[in-house]
């Protein structure tokens, strides 16, 4: 096939093309670096051409120029509803829109709408549950494990040379998988979202308990993810949603790309896509003229539905990929398309359509999400899954040009430790009314203590990664645990002082931790860890527990261990007989000098001098 030469408008300079489908697209010159639209020369264009230009391959980047914030005041944009079209001179002029056009414009735009609260419901429940990843989970060993390690190596297989063989396999992936691919999808594209709904839907499994524990948001997700997706969630091997910025103040496109599990009929695909058949791209496409979206049937397990305006596109990239951001053709080579879940963002993005995103109640959680990333990350790919065994967390953060990435390292590590004592502060606020969840929402800050020990990060040359490996009863807690706390958090004022403890003395606490331990207490353990069961007594008394693991270990202990019990408005000290009663070589040593209660054995204390607390 003979090359096509296309001047640049700007230079003049040759850019040579052997793919026809190329020509509407957008090219960057490879001289000047202006973008712009690679149209077929006319015969008058190539008769008053000079020499031929010695020419290099274009360089295909989305367009950079983003629209602007705000669009000019007319006489006819007060009037009412207008849209920009082009005049013989090529300026743009105003013109009144007719109210066929009015109504189908409107009737787009909710859809757009509905694919964002699906998109955003996703990102809200997932981002939320991330969020409390950092907050609400026990530690896989019985030591603090965080170790700063650099060139990924926390993410490097169990047994690799350069890490303890107890960290590797902590960090080790619970999965092989290859990256999840991104055909069909637009340029532009700056959020997207990867499920498994036939593993997450699938009866009696983890992900049914964890979708569960969401309530009525995941059953909103599971009613237009069969809405959407045409197919019940059971038959989706996967699903990828692609979030497309438009001009500033309008809702954004979405791109969605189904695969199924097993091949089905061409004729029930055809009908569950809808629309007219239409060949003007090059592959056949059904366009719904109702709602303006165009749908692409790859083959018997894969479809695509999108905006029409990017139908030739998403054909265009079919077997390939169209070019994104380059936070995404960074991030996305480094993910597993067989992890339950996956979300891109970026946060300033996020932020900046915030009010597509989430309602307004949700959005003062999304935006402290996005901003907790800081200024310095430009784009976050965070995934999770959910083993029989356990629950696994691995983000992954490019930072953003000229910033150091050991730097925003660092500064993670600063805020997982910080997360305690803000946490502890929020809740202190929050006045729940039934005695669940209350209990659930007052063990967040606790729990987010073990979690800055135990999260592992590492940094690459331009991203940070922080894994975080848990036991299995981790994820459906962390569902619930997100949806009341978030719950709650609707209905506090967080401008208030927080109320003085019940029980105290104008705020006062008792002098000694044996008065304290009187303090009457309600407790439901519910296979909680050792150690969460204790930090969950330490911040209803206000003592501060120790556990000697090294001590635990020796009688054959860890601080995993689980405890299952429940007691109503009982001294503290009952709920701790109960829990050490359990083993017999376990005890407790209260130092009233340092204000802290060791959990340790009786031949270790014995060994150090130390004297076992006695019960009353």
């Amino acid at each position: 096939m003979s090359n096509i030469a296309i001047p640049c408008p700007a230079c003049g300079r040759e850019l040579k093309i052997r793919d026809r489908n190329l020509l509407g697209k957008k090219g960057k010159c490879p001289s000047c670096q202006h973008t712009f639209v690679l149209e077929e020369p006319s015969a008058m264009q190539l008769a008053g051409a000079d020499s031929p230009v010695t020419a290099t391959a274009p360089r295909w980047t989305p367009d950079r120029n983003p629209p602007p914030a705000f669009a000019p005041v007319t006489p006819q944009t007060m009037a009412g509803p207008a849209i920009a079209v082009a005049s013989p001179a090529g300026l743009p002029v105003i013109e009144p829109v007719s109210a066929a056009r009015l109504k189908l414009k409107q009737k787009q735009q909710a859809q757009r709408r509905m694919f964002m609260l699906v998109v955003g419901g996703i990102v809200a429940v997932f981002g939320a549950v991330g969020g409390y990843v950092f907050l609400t989970q026990a530690p896989p060993d019985d030591k603090p494990i965080r170790t700063g390690t650099s060139g990924h190596n926390a993410g490097q297989p169990a047994g690799s040379a350069s890490q303890p063989d107890s960290l590797a396999a902590i960090t080790a992936s619970p999965t092989k998988g290859g990256p999840i691919p991104l055909e069909m999808i637009p340029a532009g594209a700056r959020l997207l979202v990867h499920l498994r709904p036939s593993e997450l839907w699938q009866p009696d499994s983890k992900g049914e308990e964890f979708r569960y524990c969401l309530g009525p948001l995941g059953e909103f997700v599971e009613a237009q993810m069969k809405t959407l997706c045409k197919f019940p969630p059971t038959a989706i091997e996967e699903v990828l949603f692609a979030w497309i910025p438009g001009p500033r103040g309008t809702p954004p496109d979405f791109v969605y790309v189904v695969r199924l599990k097993d091949d089905a009929k061409k004729s029930e695909l055809i009908d569950a896509v809808g629309g007219e058949r239409d060949d003007s791209v090059g592959h056949p496409i059904y366009r719904d003229t109702a709602t303006n979206t165009a749908a692409v049937i790859v083959d018997l397990k894969t479809f695509a539905v999108g905006p029409a305006g990017v139908a030739e596109e998403m054909v265009n990239s079919i077997g390939s990929k169209n070019p994104l951001p380059d936070g995404v053709e960074e991030l996305f080579p480094k993910s597993d398309r067989t992890r339950h879940v996956a979300v891109y963002f970026e946060p300033s993005a996020v932020l900046l359509d915030e009010e597509f995103l989430a309602p307004a109640n949700a959005r003062p959680f999304l935006r402290e999400v996005m901003e907790w990333f800081g200024d310095d990350s430009e784009a976050v790919l965070w995934s999770l899954h959910l083993e029989d065994d356990r629950f696994y967390s691995d983000v992954l953060v490019r930072n953003k040009s000229g910033a150091r990435v050991t730097a925003l390292e660092e500064r993670f590590v600063e805020k997982l430790d910080q997360l305690p004592k803000e946490m502890l502060a929020a809740v202190r606020l929050m006045e729940p009314k039934e005695l669940g969840k209350r209990q659930v929402i007052g063990r967040v800050p606790a729990m987010a203590k073990v979690v800055a020990m135990t999260t592992v990060p590492s940094h690459g040359k331009r991203d940070v990664r922080l894994i975080t490996s848990l036991p299995d009863r981790a994820a459906p807690n962390l569902a619930l645990g997100t949806l009341l706390a978030w719950d709650e958090s609707t209905r506090t004022d967080f401008n208030r002082k927080p109320a003085a403890q019940p029980g105290s003395d104008s705020g006062k606490l008792p002098a000694t931790i044996a008065e304290r331990l009187k303090k009457k207490i309600d407790v439901d353990f519910r296979r909680t860890p050792l150690q969460e069961a204790f930090a969950f007594i330490g911040e209803e008394t206000k003592v501060t527990f120790e556990i000697d693991g090294d001590a635990l270990k020796l009688s054959g202990y860890t601080k995993n261990m689980p405890q299952e019990f429940k007691m109503d408005q009982q001294p503290a000290t009952e709920p701790l007989k109960k829990i050490l009663g359990r083993y017999d070589n376990m005890c407790l040593v209260v130092d009233e000098q340092k204000k802290i209660a060791l959990i340790t054995t009786f031949p270790v204390a014995e060994q150090q001098g130390l004297k076992p607390y006695v019960f009353p």
